[in-house]
């Protein structure tokens, strides 16, 4: 059986299509930015041109699904969706233009599938690691921790690259003072999550989603980009903290053109590093462990239940 999922977040849409047999095999991963969630963190409304874009991309991602025989589909939308007074209207335009149905998860949710997809099939985790998974999206990060594959607990925050660069970055090149109140934001939001998470002691920390394959292709040069190479890389603090400093002092346009930069991702990939440095530096962690697999995998997963 080919099945495809699809996560519509608050800057990209991702598409995932395998075939069952003995285990989930990946025919196509893509992933295309959208900014689905382009000034909803402002007033709570999703721009007709967002709109535009994302169906745009979910049209193209229909069109592989039928190319390649899809039998079932799950597609799902997180934090821009959650926050949109207007998300009922794209979903009946999705249904109307495309006979996609869309569900809008819940934070905790999302944080349930992203740990199931990072630790199940070609995990990085042992059975003996308490991990710690952090992802990273455009308007909110999740945090879930737990052990051989069960969830001890599952953390959603409203802060993600997107929201911080839309709040806090009005500059090109940020100024000092603007990282400084987006990591004031981060570290508001995050206390409440690190306390509880500490009293689990977690022994791995391991990061999904575009932040991280992102920082990770830019530090390894990753040129054109392989996910063979990024899924397991590691970063350290030290490494993250120097990253941060050489893309912080960037313009946008120069960043664009660095080795492994994804040119659509190059203005909220500061604000995203900001994040996984917090979380680092509050809970101990000397380095993160990149992994490939994700919600996406996850949905994946949930189709078997």
């Amino acid at each position: 059986m080919t099945t495809a999922v699809v996560d519509i977040g608050t800057n990209s849409v991702r598409l995932l299509i395998a075939q069952k047999g003995g285990g989930w095999r990946d025919i196509l991963r893509t992933v295309e930015v959208t900014r689905l969630g382009e000034g909803v963190d402002c007033n709570r409304i999703i721009k007709k041109e967002a709109m535009e874009r994302t169906l745009a991309t979910l049209a193209e991602y229909k069109d592989l699904m039928d190319r390649h025989g899809v039998q079932g589909s799950r597609i799902i939308s997180t934090s821009a969706m959650r926050d949109a007074k207007n998300a009922a209207e794209f979903i009946e335009l999705v249904k109307e233009r495309l006979g996609f149905d869309i569900e809008v998860i819940s934070g905790k949710e999302e944080g349930r599938l992203t740990f199931a997809g990072a630790t199940g099939m070609d995990s990085l985790v042992s059975e003996d690691d308490v991990a710690l998974v952090v992802d990273v999206g455009g308007g909110s990060t999740e945090y879930i921790y737990g052990k051989s594959g069960q969830v001890f607990g599952a953390m959603s925050i409203d802060v993600g690259s997107v929201r911080l660069t839309e709040l806090f970055i009005k500059h090109d090149p940020p100024i000092e003072d603007e990282l400084t109140e987006a990591r004031g934001m981060i570290r508001r939001l995050t206390e409440p999550v690190f306390k509880e998470a500490a009293d689990e002691n977690p022994s791995v920390l391991v990061a999904v989603a575009g932040t991280a394959t992102q920082l990770s292709a830019v530090h390894y040069r990753v040129e054109p980009y392989d996910p063979e190479r990024i899924h397991g890389s590691k970063i350290t603090l030290a490494e993250l903290k120097g990253l941060i400093a050489k893309l912080a002092s960037l313009k946008v346009d120069v960043r664009r053109e660095l080795p492994g930069m994804r040119p659509e991702r190059a203005d909220v990939i500061v604000a995203g590093a900001l994040i996984l440095d917090e979380t680092m530096s509050k809970l101990c962690f000397p380095e993160m462990v990149i992994s490939e697999k994700d919600i996406l995998d996850g949905l994946l997963y949930s189709l078997d239940d």
